[in-house]
């Protein structure tokens, strides 16, 4: 049957596919919109199905934290090239991804691989997965789209959200203060700063995990033997390797990179503040 420019314009803007792919749905549908766009949808899907295996080392990192810093969450979607990153439709997905990762209660105070989030189901359209949500997506912008890796935080505490060139580096980190005001703002700045450009993986020396340190020991003490180093100097050469370790790997033992004089945990005493560093989680594209 003959369709109206009118409905295949208005179905267009409803669905962001193709003039001619419009056409043909409402075409096929009988001039039912409904369900031309459940046609679109599942032809969408399975031209997404087709573009599902190919590499995505473009994207962006994403973070958020609600008004009260009670609540944030990141993530890291990537895609196929550096224009699709900077798409609008692309933007709107990760932040609508954002968006859900915060509004489910079972998503709190967790972390991981997006595929651990694709079958749940889309806050704001009941009757779609996230993994739908996605392969739309695909369909729509023409590229592979992934979700790698997502981390949300909920906490009585405060949080803070850092994102580094445009996207490319993020950080969404807990701190303890007795109150949150410009100064203590100023100074978790900051610390997210440090995190993003320095990549430490502990906060502090006591939050290393034992089975790390001791594999760190071993490490440094297997590699002082093969130098030929005497035996009853090896745990002397593993500590001052160790405080190496400290220095490179742990936040509060960093050099801060305002002042290389300070570490961190100096700045953050010094300046009074009662500022606690609790935790954090640091993204960057591409999986670092």
């Amino acid at each position: 049957m003959a369709v109206s420019m009118a409905d295949v314009k208005k179905l267009r803007e409803m669905t962001g596919a193709g003039m001619l792919d419009c056409k043909n749905a409402l075409e096929e549908a009988q001039g039912d919109i409904e369900k031309a766009k459940e046609i679109l949808r599942v032809k969408g899907l399975a031209k997404a199905e087709k573009k599902a295996g190919r590499e995505t080392k473009e994207g962006l990192i994403r973070v958020r934290v609600t008004e009260d810093r009670k609540k944030g969450a990141m993530i890291e979607l990537n895609c196929e090239t550096d224009f699709v990153a900077r798409n609008e439709e692309f933007q709107k997905l990760a932040d609508e991804i954002l968006e859900h990762i915060l509004s489910l209660d079972e998503n709190a105070n967790r972390e991981g691989e997006g595929s651990d989030i694709l079958s749940q189901k889309f806050f704001k359209e009941e009757g779609k997965t996230v993994e739908e949500l996605i392969k739309e997506a695909i369909a729509k912008i023409g590229e592979n789209i992934r979700l790698t890796r997502y981390c949300r935080y909920d906490t009585g505490d405060y949080l803070h959200s850092y994102l580094h060139g445009g996207g490319r580096i993020g950080v969404l980190l807990e701190f303890k203060a007795p109150q949150v005001n410009d100064d203590v703002i100023r100074l978790v700045q900051d610390v997210a700063m440090q995190i993003a450009a320095m990549r430490p993986e502990f906060v502090s020396v006591e939050t290393i995990p034992s089975d790390v340190l001791e594999r760190e020991k071993s490490i440094l003490k297997e590699q002082a033997k093969q130098e030929g180093k005497p035996e009853h100097i090896l745990e002397k050469i593993v500590q001052g390797k160790l405080k190496k370790f400290y220095q490179e790997k742990v936040l509060l033992e960093q050099a801060f990179i305002k002042d290389d004089k300070k570490t961190v945990g100096q700045v953050i005493k010094e300046s009074g503040l009662g500022v606690e560093i609790k935790r954090f989680c640091r993204f960057e594209l591409g999986g670092l």
